[in-house]
């Protein structure tokens, strides 16, 4: 096989084990929003994506694993990376409303199975540290040299970056356990809330003319 045929392969390859990994995450988001993170089993997960259940462990290693790769799956994480590269000579703010509206679609569409699993995260020790450090603090180590880069062109002003990127995180996180919770307004002004968010950050809650009461 010459070098392009071995590419081809090699493509087809990758593109058949994406599609698999896929199926995998979409029947663990099926299993998980129907019986719980708790109650779910491997087995049942293999069984809907039509895959034996070895063939699961060859992409993760655990129910644990696959729970992160089903948030790293919602948040766009693998993708997060170059997205921030094509939008750092972006305005910001015009690009923080269009990726929070984003994924802020994406909450909407996997709620059923958002509402299962984020309580036993919170109340598993092993869960939540897995969470923290493989979700939490890596989506954190690839917003700081963004915001970082934004200060430096002017877009934003200069702050202390841990802590507003944590902040950013934690408004997203909130937004999240409103929308499980069925806050009323929250959920009915839902298309409002990227934009209201952005603003907030940029704008904060002092008059638009700068001056005191």
């Amino acid at each position: 096989m010459d070098e392009s045929g071995q590419d081809q392969a090699m493509s087809r390859r990758d593109r058949l084990k994406q599609e698999r990994e896929e199926r995998i995450l979409d029947a663990a988001t099926a299993v998980f929003a129907r019986k719980g993170f708790h109650k779910a089993t491997i087995r049942e997960i293999s069984e809907l994506a039509d895959v034996a259940d070895g063939t699961i462990y060859n992409y993760f290693d655990n129910k644990f694993d696959l729970l992160i790769g089903l948030f790293a799956r919602l948040a766009e994480l693998e993708r997060l990376p170059g997205e921030l590269g094509q939008a750092a000579a972006m305005d910001a703010r015009s690009f923080m409303i269009a990726a929070f509206q984003h994924r802020m679609d994406r909450i909407r569409q996997n709620e059923e199975m958002l509402r299962a699993v984020l309580p036993e995260m919170l109340v598993n020790p092993d869960l939540r540290e897995r969470f923290y450090r493989q979700y939490v603090l890596r989506i954190a180590s690839i917003l700081e040299p963004y915001v970082r880069l934004q200060i430096g062109r002017g877009q934003m002003r200069p702050v202390d970056v841990p802590l507003t990127v944590r902040t950013v995180q934690s408004i997203f996180v909130g937004i999240l356990l409103l929308r499980i919770l069925g806050d009323e307004p929250l959920c009915a002004r839902w298309e409002e809330l990227p934009e209201t968010v952005v603003n907030l950050l940029f704008d904060g809650l002092g008059p638009a003319d700068g001056g005191g009461a």
